[in-house]
């Protein structure tokens, strides 16, 4: 049977937030019924479209959050309340929830797992960036256990440090977390160790966004359509994840590339 392409509705702009110096959330005037950590294709007429996982989701309107990496993002970085764009979906898996859970952010990686939390208000929140100035949604979650590569904030080491003494105790039947894919890899490793279950929201760069193209593939899973969200089993069986994915152009490098990469 043929695939079936979904069409883009335009939405309108009715809010953008500055988050952080390079990072900004856009609300939309849309309804949208999503699992935390599923995907919308974000379509900007005349110029492109890219996926980005819903940071909001409400009643009246979604949001997701952005950071400034190359000209889509940019624009996307730039629009007035007002503005209308395309979006499509929502594509892929989300996050399943269990009970009790830990979350595990990295950086941006928070943005995916803000819905979530949302529906998990009492589980443990660990958030690592490189510095203070990286953190993000301070106010929308002020009980967030914060560490930073530089010391700056909270706990002077790595997500994967707070984390470790929990999964000791037996203080969670599954972690989810979402960031930069050496950082999930140490929680997964790490939940390995303790027996406890990881759901882990992976980033590869996506064309079709449905499973056509297969761009976004990490070993014999294709991130658009088996994931982004995926459990331990699935983790097990992927010898790509933590050490290699593609660029642009279809080239294999390890992840720390690829993340130097999208930071472009």
């Amino acid at each position: 049977m043929p695939q079936t392409v979904e069409l883009p509705v335009f939405v309108t702009v009715t809010e953008v937030v500055r988050e952080a110096a390079d990072l900004c959330t856009v609300w939309l005037d849309h309804r949208m019924t999503c699992a935390p950590g599923q995907f919308v294709m974000i379509w900007i007429p005349r110029v492109g479209e890219k996926p980005y996982t819903l940071s909001y989701v409400r009643d009246d309107r979604i949001a997701f959050t952005v950071r400034k990496r190359g000209d889509f993002s940019t624009l996307l970085t730039e629009l007035k309340p007002g503005n209308r764009i395309g979006i499509r979906g929502p594509y892929g898996k989300g996050f399943v929830v269990k009970q009790p859970g830990i979350l595990v952010a990295g950086g941006c990686g928070l943005a995916p797992l803000a819905p979530l939390r949302d529906a998990m208000p009492d589980a443990p929140l660990i958030v690592g960036a490189k510095t203070a100035g990286e953190i993000v949604f301070r106010e929308r979650f002020s009980d967030m256990i914060v560490c930073t590569d530089d010391g700056s904030l909270g706990h002077a080491g790595f997500p994967t440090d707070l984390l470790r003494p929990r999964l000791e105790v037996g203080e969670a039947k599954a972690v989810y977390t979402c960031g930069p894919e050496v950082m999930m890899k140490a929680v997964f490793e790490s939940c390995e160790e303790f027996g406890v279950e990881c759901q882990a929201g992976l980033e590869r760069y996506m064309k079709c966004g449905f499973g056509v193209c297969g761009q976004c593939s990490c070993g014999e899973m294709l991130v658009c359509k088996d994931g982004p969200v995926f459990d331990s089993e699935a983790l097990r069986s992927m010898s790509e994840f933590g050490r290699t994915a593609r660029l642009k152009s279809g080239r294999r490098v390890s992840v720390e590339d690829y993340a130097n990469w999208r930071s472009c």
